[in-house]
């Protein structure tokens, strides 16, 4: 009977080289140094795909030194409002104080009448600067969209009321006080805003290139030469 070799001799082949190797002499290797070691101790710093963290938007510098700069930002994002504009009212109001108080009623930095605050559920618009500066905010939003975003229409409205504009043809009222007001809050608006871009200067929409991920345009000039 003949006995087939073949098959023995790579089981003995296989078998040496398995005692040859480091592992079965008892070596380790080393270790994965730090800067290639997965860390599981934040998984949420795991990222792969999805939305990439929102951060906040920057205070233009122009405001960034104002008084209640961060509370203002803040109102002004959350009603779509332009900062400045919010400033340029607030300058104009109260000159930034917050315990201001008008022979009319009006309190605060925004200068808001009780009844009004109260439509947006503030209840004391003298509580604090939060809740002066949110009842106030929201007005003017709320002006906007009545008046089209007619930023002089929204100021007279702010000051003398919104049914003295309508019933005025959607005109500022002959008020002197608030023929006196719309100019000097538009003055300093414009002093405040953001410069203009140049006539013609177009930026280029965001490139998505993954889902959650965003390449901006302007670095590829950087890396295609």
């Amino acid at each position: 009977m003949q006995v087939c070799l073949v098959p023995r001799l790579l089981v003995l082949a296989a078998m040496l080289a398995v005692a040859a190797s480091p592992c079965a002499a008892g070596e380790v290797s080393a270790p994965a140094t730090p800067a290639y070691r997965l860390n599981l101790a934040e998984p949420h710093s795991l990222r792969l795909y999805g939305e990439a963290p929102q951060s906040e938007p920057a205070i233009p510098a122009q405001l960034a030194k104002m008084p209640y700069a961060e509370l203002i930002s803040s109102a002004a994002r959350q009603t779509a409002l332009d900062p400045a504009l919010v400033h340029a009212v607030i300058f104009v109001e109260s000159r930034y104080d917050a315990a201001a108080r008008s022979p009319k009623g009006a309190i605060g930095l925004m200068q808001v009448l009780p009844e009004t605050a109260a439509r947006y559920g503030v209840a004391d618009p003298a509580h604090s600067p939060e809740a002066n500066v949110k009842a106030g905010t929201r007005y003017l939003q709320d002006l906007m969209q009545l008046f089209d975003s007619r930023v002089d229409l929204v100021l007279a409205a702010y000051n003398a009321g919104e049914n003295a504009v309508l019933r005025y043809g959607h005109r500022i009222p002959p008020y002197r006080e608030t023929q006196l007001y719309v100019p000097a809050v538009l003055a300093r608006y414009r002093e405040w805003q953001e410069p203009a871009r140049p006539v013609g200067a177009v930026t280029p929409p965001p490139i998505e290139y993954l889902p959650g991920t965003r390449l901006d345009p302007k670095g590829l000039g950087t890396v295609l030469h």
